[in-house]
């Protein structure tokens, strides 16, 4: 009986010995690659001040309130009136002129106010809130202080950091505006801005604090909307769905506090 034809399909020692020797260079090459997309990603980030926590109203400011936050390039433009490190001695010892709330940002408004701003009255029952928005979709002059906007927001529904299926949710229809590029002048109609600060209430301020860490790029849009009527005319409700979105999806720490 003659001998049993070899099994062709199994590959050589030399045809396995490349293939493998192309698997390392593969790994080698994505972890190449992924190293230096890290060290891009990183390349230009700065240093914001945050709190370490809650702070009341007329509360001096001071170094144990603080922490600092390194922001990835990405996520800069949306901080631009955010006060970084190199500006905190101007804010130690100041006082809060309003409630603060634990991993929220300084901003130039609440401490670094420009030369004659009018004063911003809150109203009873309610805080202002600066949030960073997306520059390129502000409304311009069409939005002056004391206006109205609706907050919309980009979320990933696939519940997978890794893969993307992004919607834009309204996350308040309509809310009071009280400043806007850190300012209660009228903006100019060249230059666009960064944040806003509107008037929401205490528990909706924890709220957006929540929202802002789940959006996809960490700021939200905002659209022109009309001043509420009725009884309604005083409040800015979170859309139930941002609310659950919220509950279910796990923060992601992209903005890492330095040891």
């Amino acid at each position: 009986m003659g001998k049993s034809k070899e099994m062709s399909w199994l590959p050589s020692g030399g045809v396995l010995v490349i293939a493998v020797g192309a698997a390392l260079v593969a790994a080698i090459l994505v972890n190449v690659y992924v190293g230096y997309v890290k060290s891009e990603y990183a390349a230009g980030a700065k240093a914001f001040l945050q709190l370490k926590e809650d702070v009341m109203v007329g509360t001096p400011i001071q170094d144990r309130h603080l922490k600092v936050v390194m922001v990835p390039r990405p996520f800069i433009p949306s901080l631009q009136r955010a006060i970084e490190v190199k500006d905190k001695e101007p804010v130690i010892g100041k006082k809060a002129p309003r409630l603060l709330y634990k991993d929220e940002f300084l901003w130039y408004v609440d401490f670094l106010p420009k030369a004659g701003q009018e004063e911003i009255r809150i109203p009873p029952g309610f805080v202002m809130v600066t949030i960073p928005i997306n520059p390129d979709n502000s409304p311009g002059p069409q939005l002056q202080p004391g206006g109205y906007v609706g907050i919309l927001g980009e979320f990933n529904m696939s519940g997978d950091p890794r893969r993307e299926d992004i919607e834009v949710k309204t996350v308040i229809p309509n809310v009071h505006v009280v400043a806007i590029g850190g300012s209660t002048a009228p903006p100019d109609k060249n230059r666009n801005y960064n944040d806003i600060s509107i008037l929401v209430r205490e528990s909706q301020a924890r709220q957006l604090l929540q929202v802002q860490k789940v959006l996809k790029s960490r700021h939200f849009t905002i659209n022109l909307a009309h001043r509420p009527e009725g009884p309604q005319a005083t409040e800015a409700e979170i859309s139930s769905e941002v609310l659950a979105i919220i509950e279910k999806t796990k923060p992601a720490a992209a903005l890492v506090p330095t040891p």
